[in-house]
């Protein structure tokens, strides 16, 4: 809208040019000097007859002008010369240096050129009003002189382009109006922290082209600032960020949040580029998160803690009231309020849990703010010390787990079953239970108990080496039974070795 405005009035003003052009020539042609509502083109001031006097003041509005009369008094403090044809500010514009102008008033001009030397000779303004004109673009350090400069209005122009070095030299101003232009980019270096203007109290920039926000920059900056900042009408997208931002503004009562509460739109993601409002963002479109009213500190034991006071104004007296409303005494050393207003509390205290309330004052503002504390009952290296026990405990219990497996899995296997291990020795001195399946399987092999020879040399070989210490079954033998045994009959033999066979293969615990 802002840039078919602007191509219809440029349009606009061509026209009247040339209308101009063709009834003005004829009587050029004839006159040596031509005048325009009884002022000489950059002829000199008439208090009388175009413009109005008025002890320091000089007002030639609606004068139908196309450039500053000269010979302007040196006290002039007020100038006014709106609703003029004005179209280019030169360096030249006053030739004599006017040290008392605080006011200028050059609205509604059409202007469309300002020379980067226009305010070189009037560097104690205070008010500067350059609305409603041509203007599109914005040249690096152009109002750099004007050093005392409170208030500037730009707005209703055609501005699409900002040099971040602009505003560069105004270190005075409160003030700046930049709606209602072609603005894509938020000038985030004027507020941020270490490039802002550090007086400026409001910064307007709704109405233009912006089509995101640096959230994160804007919820971090005081609230004497976010109070002053304007971007409603602009096409942002919608988003759970947006809606968190100005739901907090709104909460905290800020002034561009709530004079123009039904002005804060977003365009809802599609085709068709639908407009909402950012508080009727509920959970049906984004599902967004309510937001809370108070603001939320969490600390340990033993901490330092800081309470921002964060006012909507900059200059204000500032008190706090510890947790149950306590006013803060001044002798207290865990709570002492320090020099920029804030509230520093530590070493933290179980008990120092609770709300803290601020009081904000001055002469035309009184704000209370709240901020609850909440006091973990452990420090914070204990909280490490617990988890690195925790994490000790973890990787002992996975290392246990992977000896248990490799125990399971990977020791040498020893059973008969085993690919490496036949049911066949080849050395029966390897175990007891080796020559007791040798004993079996001689058995089976003969088919006959009484066959003399058969079970017996498997039972000679198996157990000569401890026959000293163990009998078959298992116990002791001391005298020698097993050698009286060899002098007996054949019968004896036989009788021997059935019971031998039979006490090896019984439940009887072998004991070594």
């Amino acid at each position: 809208m802002g840039d078919s405005l602007c191509h219809s009035h440029r349009a606009t003003r061509a026209v009247l040019r040339r209308r101009s052009l063709f009834t003005v020539l004829p009587f050029a042609l004839l006159l040596p000097t031509v005048r325009v509502s009884g002022q000489s083109i950059g002829g000199p001031l008439d208090c009388r007859k175009s413009c109005v006097c008025a002890s320091n003041i000089v007002s030639c509005s609606k004068t139908n002008l196309s450039n500053v009369p000269i010979a302007l008094p040196k006290y002039t403090a007020v100038l006014d010369l709106s609703f003029n044809s004005i179209t280019r500010l030169r360096a030249e514009w006053t030739p004599v240096k006017l040290s008392r102008l605080h006011t200028l008033v050059l609205s509604n001009n059409g202007l469309t050129f300002l020379s980067s030397e226009a305010f070189v000779s009037v560097t104690k303004l205070q008010y500067l009003d350059l609305s409603s004109n041509r203007l599109r673009l914005l040249d690096e350090f152009i109002f750099e002189p004007l050093e005392h400069l409170e208030v500037l209005l730009l707005y209703s122009n055609c501005i699409s382009q900002i040099d971040r070095t602009a505003f560069s030299g105004l270190i005075s101003l409160h003030k700046l109006y930049l709606s209602h232009n072609l603005i894509s980019r938020f000038p985030l270096e004027l507020v941020k922290e270490r490039s802002r203007l550090e007086t400026l109290r409001l910064l307007d920039v709704s109405s233009n082209r912006i089509k995101s926000l640096p959230l994160q920059e804007l919820q971090s900056l005081p609230a004497w600032i976010k109070n002053g900042l304007y971007f409603h009408n602009n096409s942002l997208p919608c988003s759970c960020e947006l809606y968190d931002m100005v739901a907090r503004w709104n909460l905290k009562e800020l002034s561009s949040a709530t004079d123009f509460r039904s002005s804060h739109t977003c365009v809802l993601p599609g085709q068709q580029k639908e407009k909402i409002a950012i508080l009727d963002l509920s959970k049906v479109n984004l599902n967004c998160s309510e937001v809370k009213v108070m603001e939320e500190e969490e600390a340990y034991l033993e901490q330092f803690l800081v309470l921002d006071c964060d006012a909507k104004q900059k200059d204000t007296t500032k008190s706090w009231a510890l947790p149950g409303n306590i006013p803060l005494p001044k002798a207290n050393t865990t709570a002492v309020m320090r020099p920029d207003g804030s509230l520093q509390i530590g070493p933290l205290r179980a008990e120092d849990t609770g709300v803290y309330t601020c009081y904000a004052t001055s002469d035309s503002l009184k704000e209370t703010l709240y901020v609850a504390v909440v006091v973990f009952n452990s420090t914070m290296s204990g909280g490490l010390e617990n988890l690195k026990t925790a994490y000790t405990t973890l990787v002992a219990c996975l290392v246990s787990i992977v000896m248990i497996l490799i125990y399971l899995y990977l020791t040498p296997c020893r059973c008969a079953c085993c690919p490496d291990h036949g049911l066949e020795k080849t050395n029966p001195m390897d175990s007891l239970h080796s020559s007791t399946v040798s004993i079996s399987q001689a058995n089976k092999e003969t088919g006959q108990e009484g066959v003399e020879g058969r079970g017996f040399p498997y039972r000679h070989v198996g157990f000569s080496e401890i026959k000293d210490q163990l009998e078959q079954n298992g116990r002791l033998n001391p005298i020698g039974e097993e050698d009286e045994e060899w002098q007996g009959d054949s019968r004896e033999r036989r009788r021997s070795d059935t019971e031998s066979v039979s006490s090896v293969c019984s439940d009887t615990p072998m004991v070594v």
